[in-house]
Order: C-alpha cells, then structure tokens, then sequence
C-alpha cells in the first residue's frame, strides 16, 4: 500500500526505456493468463511490430494487470461478460516538451492540432464486454480509494495508480463506457525509436481535403464536439451540429442539406448513434455515416441495420479524414 501510495504520489519517477509493445504483450499475457477464469477469453493485438513505448516498464506491466484484473472483477461480479482485449494502436499527439516548459496538451485535444509535426504514441486499449459503469461511477473511478469492490477485496488505487504513471510519464488515460455493453481504457504512452529514446515530433501524414461538403456532427459532450467541428472545417468540410440524437433527427427531418453523418455511438436522451442512422436512413436512404465512439467493441448485430466504418475515439485528423473521403467516395460509386 505505501508503494502504491508513493507512486501515485509521483515520488517514484521510475526508469523510462524503450521496449517494442508486442513483447511486452508476450510477457504480460504467460503472466496474467493464469489468473484468469477459464470463462474469460483474452486476446491480444499489435497494430505493427515497429511500436515501441518509451516508459518504466515494469510500471507498465503493472498498470496493465490492474487493467485486466478490474475487467475480471467486473465481469465476475456481475455475471455479465466473457472476454477482455488487449489492442495497441499508433495515435497522433500535439508537440508535448517534456523539459516542462509548456502546458501539457490532452491527447483528446490531439485531434484538433493544427502543427504538422506532432509526437506519435502508443496507445494500448483493455477493452471488455462486461457491465459497463453508470455515470457517477465513470466519473470517479480514477479518485484514490474511490472503490465498487467490497472493502476486503479492492483498496481504491488502481486505476488512481494507473492515472499516475500515466501522466508521470507523459500520457494520458481515459475510460469509456456504456452500462451492459462494457469498457474500455485508453492508456497512452510516448513512442520510442529502436535507439532507445522517445521520438521527436514527425511530419504530419497527408490527407485527404474535402470540397466543403456538409458533414452533420452528432456529439453530446461539448468540448469534443467543438473540437471535431474545428477539425471538420480545417479539413475542408463544412460542419453542422447536433448536441443529442434527436437533435440530428429533427435537423434530417428538416430541409437541410447533408452529405455525411458523423455520430457518436453514446449519448443520452434515449437515441444513440445507432438508432440515429436508422432513422436517417429512413429519412434519406443514401446517406453516408460513420459512427464513432470511445468503445468500439460493438458487433454487427449490435449495429443493427446500418453497416458503416466505426472510429475510436479520440480520432487523429488523418484517419477522420481519409474516412470521411473514403465514405464519400463509395457512396458516390454505390
């Protein structure tokens, strides 16, 4: 408890080394998969082999197995559940000096960065399908001591500690989730080069502009919203809004031209993303959509009758990009 204690305290700064993110996922899962009950799948993925992080790795172990033993506790819990995923992806961040001089950036401000040269990371999801959290559980479920488990069976710190090390070491966590339908932790890391230091800020990729075509924006937190409204209008589309779902059903009921529907998958109100697109198809039935969320462990069933890409949140500007353009592109050919 006092280690755990002094690490969220951040008077442990650890070593950071460099160290390729598939065999720390080797290591980790001869660890962690004989904790596990039988009943619980877990599968791990690396989007490329060249992903290094540039942190403490033990540290990172150790954030990874509170990870994974809370998605079991969950899932045991509640009956709910059977499967865990661990993915590690690429993502953009805004140009981060670690020599303190600047104000951090959150990596959800990432996707509205207009610098051509920013940091990539890595950034390693534990995606389950269990209960999910309510509201005023997600919300504090990274407070120190803040606990669902009974008081002889969790002290409160791991996600609290996991926080820590991830700010300690320049990244950033977030959570996501949906009550029954699961969770999912975004740990992000500064990626490194295979000579063992974080790498510098790299040239923006390219991507695709658009021709100010009308993309309808279905967001209800507003900060993300204003950001993907930035970031839609710097990419050459011309955005719209919509707050709630049934706000962008009554803008499609509407006269309002829209070539392009982005909506998010969650939101209050009792209209999520996917009944948004049903419903726009009905009302438009060549209609383009991408939906988006910050868990994207959704099923085709679950997606219902509306088939279309799904973007994790937060989304690089490249990426929102180039799916927007593709979207278009196949509607036009369809």
């Amino acid at each position: 408890l006092t280690s755990r204690l002094l690490s969220f305290a951040r008077r442990q700064p650890g070593l950071a080394s460099a160290k390729r993110t598939d065999e720390v996922f080797g290591d980790f899962q001869k660890l962690v998969r004989p904790m596990l009950e039988s009943s619980i799948e877990i599968t791990f993925e690396v989007e490329s082999q060249d992903l290094m992080q540039f942190c403490d790795q033990p540290q990172l172990e150790t954030a990874l197995m509170n990870l994974v033993l809370n998605a079991r506790d969950a899932i045991l819990r509640s009956g709910k559940g059977n499967k865990i995923d661990v993915i590690a992806r690429s993502v953009r961040a805004p140009s981060d000096p670690l020599d303190g001089s600047h104000p951090r950036t959150s990596f959800t401000d990432a996707i509205a960065n207009d610098q051509r040269t920013p940091y990539r990371c890595v950034e390693i999801n534990v995606r389950d399908n269990g209960p999910g959290m309510d509201e005023e559980t997600l919300i504090r479920c990274t407070d120190p001591f803040f606990t669902t488990k009974t008081s002889t069976s969790g002290s409160g710190l791991g996600l609290a500690m996991v926080y820590g090390f991830a700010r300690q070491a320049s990244g950033d966590l977030k959570v996501y989730s949906e009550t029954g339908v699961g969770t999912n932790v975004q740990l992000t890391l500064p990626r490194a080069t295979a000579a063992g230091i974080r790498e510098p800020a790299v040239w923006d990729d390219p991507f695709a502009k658009g021709e100010g075509q009308k993309v309808l924006i279905v967001e209800d937190e507003p900060l993300l919203l204003s950001i993907v409204q930035d970031v839609i209008e710097k990419i050459g589309y011309e955005p719209l809004i919509a707050n709630s779902g049934r706000e962008a059903l009554a803008i499609l009921e509407g006269d309002a031209h829209v070539d392009l529907l982005l909506t998010d998958v969650v939101m209050p109100g009792g209209v999520g993303g996917f009944e948004v697109a049903k419903k726009a198809r009905e009302l438009r039935p060549n209609l383009p959509v991408i939906y988006t969320s910050g868990y994207t462990g959704y099923t085709v069933a679950e997606m219902g009758d509306v088939q279309a890409p799904l973007l994790q949140k937060p989304t690089p500007r490249n990426i929102l990009a180039d799916a927007i353009a593709t979207t278009l592109a196949e509607a036009q050919s369809a």
